[in-house]
């Protein structure tokens, strides 16, 4: 590697140019040369006048030998790949910190305001309230129910009767119940969403789907802060808090669904009041209907895990 080479390798990775000083430690180490080089064949007019006798190499042997300036050519190569690479790692890190950062930060200030649209809104932030909301709505769920059957089955003299009649004395409440009630909650939330996109159609909305997720989204801060206080004291045993937190959680995405209808501009040539009445019953039907089927599938998912008979 010839200076030059090594200059820019050095600007590369410490983004500013190298003093005297380091250039003349980096030659004394040997980092690159000062010729770029064209080696001097000695005694040219003997290998003019003697025809050197070639040997054939052995079967598998390697022909061809690097020079020095190649061998650490590659070396320089292998450093930079090395360099560049870890680079885009620490990039990476340094970008979801700046999200996380970012998210936080949009979230504490829209809990506060949450019709105002917060500075620096993603999209992507919406998709993360709703996760965070189904993650720890089932996990607080199964808490709740696992300490429930625990008590009410397991530690109580019910539980002489539970097993002549079939109960299972062991709790049936665990990670499956958990998975379960992810997908259940998930399909609630794309319910909840639907329904209110619908009541906003029968109005006449020009909001796409996708819209209503971004604009609405905010309104559902101030239970996903309630959502997650439940799921901790869930996990310290105070389960009849945790599910009253729980509830006035729901009731919250509940009255924020309707709110949301209400406020809608209606563009129906209908009255006012009828036309926000016709868009509520049909969002509230489809919440009913989905919400009771998804309560039968999962209560008879646990009554079939709960009886061993």
């Amino acid at each position: 590697m010839n200076k030059a080479d090594w200059i820019e390798y050095f600007e590369a990775v410490n983004s500013r140019t190298p003093s005297e000083e380091e250039i003349a430690q980096a030659l004394a180490a040997g980092e690159f040369s000062e010729t770029e080089g064209s080696e001097v064949v000695e005694d040219t007019a003997a290998a003019e006048t003697v025809t050197p006798v070639e040997t054939a190499a052995p079967i598998g042997a390697d022909v061809t030998t690097g020079t020095p300036e190649e061998t650490k050519t590659a070396t320089f190569k292998a450093k930079e790949k090395e360099v560049i690479e870890k680079l885009k790692e620490n990039q990476t890190i340094a970008n979801t910190a700046q999200v996380a950062s970012s998210y936080l930060t949009w979230l504490l200030e829209t809990v506060k305001r949450p019709m105002t649209k917060a500075s620096g809104f993603n999209s992507l932030y919406a998709y993360l309230t709703l996760a965070i909301i189904v993650i720890f709505s089932a996990l607080s769920t199964t808490l709740n129910l696992h300490a429930f059957y625990e008590k009410s089955v397991i530690s109580s003299t019910f539980s002489d009767f539970s097993s002549f009649v079939g109960i299972s004395p062991a709790n049936p409440i665990g990670f499956g119940t958990f998975v379960g009630l992810l997908f259940a909650v998930a399909l609630f939330i794309l319910t909840l969403v639907f329904s209110t996109w619908v009541g906003l159609k029968i109005l006449k909305s020009p909001l796409t789907f996708s819209n209503v997720v971004d604009k609405y989204t905010s309104l559902f801060v101030p239970a996903t802060f309630l959502i997650v206080l439940a799921t901790l004291l869930s996990l310290i045993r105070l389960n009849m808090l945790s599910y009253i937190i729980f509830v006035l959680a729901l009731s919250i995405v509940g009255m924020a669904t309707y709110y949301i209808v209400l406020t809608a501009k209606n563009n129906l040539k209908l009255d006012d009041f009828y036309a926000k009445l016709l868009a509520l019953f049909t969002s509230g039907v489809i919440m009913s209907v989905i919400t009771f089927i998804l309560t039968l599938i999962f209560i008879t998912l646990i009554f079939k895990s709960a009886f061993t008979l």
